[in-house]
């Protein structure tokens, strides 16, 4: 049994922190309270109940790599977000902006980086860049020196930016995070971006390789977006490569539709590919229902010879204070099949899964 007790540590540890910034003894570079306005205060809070067909307690679920609990009662991740934004004011530091996401509990760990506390939870300080803003007449071009979340694929890493409670299988399958530079410029219409930084998820590069990142994404009216991605870089002296594209559009204001492509290459791991198709349909003023379908071909990978995977999920969402907002509760079934390896699923070719999920945050 997890330690309530841990978990509740971290959450004290953090606020003592905040606190400590405000009301530490002066230091020669302490920040002027008078700009404590512009610096903006986050949180979010995930928790979830889950029961899969096959699951075993204590057991992980395969293809739920942030929520591979059955049958189990989750405080899945507790975030808290510290922003400041850059702009063109009267000084120069006006121009220098900042932003950290440190995430406390059971997901903390399973990302993959961040400081671990023996299965009872962890804190990953999954973004914390500086940021500085070089102004120019088209807008402005943006500087990012730190770790910072992937440009790769359309899921993000904290449940509030996503429609459903799971996430995908293509999710999975591409970086979370990248530690190193990255510059965005806007033109008009179309957003650019151009990095370089340490290897998929490393805070430290184990090898003399980098990955490059660049992205060329167009803004269409009614919320259009159009972006393609791709990371190019050597692991271990193998090459990897991971393309993907993302397309969005809203129809009548009630529908929202989204594709995802995804296609990577490595030369020691093989090749694959997928694609996820969603449908954001809005029932009402405090209801919404959540589609997901993918399908991901891992045939030509060669530690999963001839598996194709199948996934079918659908998410009601209910937003019952709407007046309030920024607190969400979902339900959702979910299924998965895979092609050529009948017990990829603890022992059976598919599972069914069924999970609830109270959200609530604030954002920055």
């Amino acid at each position: 049994m997890r330690s309530v007790v841990s978990k509740i540590s971290l959450m004290m540890i953090a606020a003592a922190l905040l606190l400590g910034t405000q009301f530490g003894a002066p230091r020669a570079n302490a920040l002027d309270l008078g700009n404590l306005e512009s610096i903006g205060l986050g949180f979010s809070l995930d928790t979830t109940y889950q029961y899969v067909s096959n699951g075993e307690v204590g057991e992980g679920i395969a293809e739920r790599g942030l929520y591979p609990e059955h049958n189990d009662f989750s405080i899945d991740a507790f975030t808290l977000s510290l922003e400041k934004v850059p702009t063109v004011g009267d000084g120069v530091m006006d121009l220098v902006g900042f932003r950290a996401d440190v995430l406390f509990g059971e997901q903390a760990e399973r990302l993959g980086f961040g400081f671990n506390s023996d299965g009872d939870g962890a804190v990953s300080p999954y973004q914390a860049y500086i940021n500085v803003l070089v102004p120019s007449g088209a807008g402005g071009l943006n500087i990012y020196a730190g770790q910072f979340t992937t440009l790769a694929g359309w899921e993000l890493i904290e449940a509030k930016d996503n429609t459903n409670i799971t996430r995908s299988l293509l999710f999975y399958r591409i970086p979370f995070a990248h530690s190193g530079v990255r510059a965005t410029f806007s033109a008009g219409s179309l957003d650019f971006a151009l990095g370089l930084s340490n290897d998929w998820d490393a805070v430290d590069d184990v090898d003399d390789g980098k990955t490059f990142e660049s992205q060329i994404a167009l803004n269409f009216a009614n919320d259009g977006w159009l972006g393609v991605t791709g990371y190019f870089g050597d692991t271990d002296g193998d090459t990897r490569t991971l393309v993907t594209v993302v397309g969005t559009m809203t129809l009548m204001e009630k529908v929202t539709l989204i594709a995802d492509f995804e296609y990577t290459s490595h030369d020691a791991g093989g090749d694959r590919w997928g694609f996820a198709g969603y449908a954001i349909v809005s029932l009402a003023d405090s209801m919404s229902l959540a589609l997901r379908g993918e399908y991901v071909d891992e045939s030509e990978r060669v530690d999963t010879p001839d598996l194709e995977l199948y996934e079918f999920t659908s998410t009601f969402i209910l937003t019952p204070f709407e007046s309030v907002g920024n607190f969400e509760t979902r339900l959702e079934y979910r299924y998965d099949k895979a092609d050529g390896d009948d017990a990829y699923f603890a022992g059976e070719e598919d599972q069914h899964g069924f999970a609830v999920q109270l959200l609530y945050w604030l954002d920055v």
